[in-house]
């Protein structure tokens, strides 16, 4: 597979609450790293199980979709790509799918990313950015 990257947990917060919130992201980004970090929050959000029918990954997708604010990312499209790219395995007749938390990358993930709570982790960053533009906006009065 060629040489590893290794995604820390800060990395990893950084880029998802940056794609998710401040780059206007209207589909899967260009850039090889930051694609796998957004598939690898949604295996995130999806969980660990023996297997899921399409019914129960669509339903997890479309948290996912709403979590992170995307835009042009259907669950759908997500659903293909993260096959596409081994971090979901589907059976034979497409009746059940099963997570690889790592899919088929040159990226690897440190385990505590695993542990995150997407949800909360955009939801911080999404107070952070508000915080600094409050902040800003205080200092560009007083000058």
């Amino acid at each position: 597979m060629g040489n590893l990257h290794i995604i820390s947990k800060e990395h990893f917060l950084k880029r998802i609450g940056d794609l998710c919130l401040r780059s206007g992201l209207t589909g899967l980004p260009k850039d090889d790293a930051d694609q796998h970090i957004l598939l690898k929050s949604a295996v995130i959000m999806i969980g660990a199980a023996d297997a899921f029918s399409e019914q129960e990954i669509n339903e997890k997708l479309k948290a996912w979709c709403q979590a992170t604010q995307s835009k042009g990312i259907d669950h759908g499209t997500l659903r293909r790509r993260l096959v596409d790219t081994g971090y979901l395995v589907r059976n034979k007749n497409g009746s059940a799918y099963r997570v690889c938390p790592n899919g088929l990358s040159k990226f690897e993930f440190e385990a505590a990313i695993d542990q995150i709570n997407l949800p909360e982790s955009v939801a911080s960053a999404r107070d952070e950015i508000e915080r600094r533009k409050r902040m800003y906006l205080e200092k560009s009065r007083r000058a």
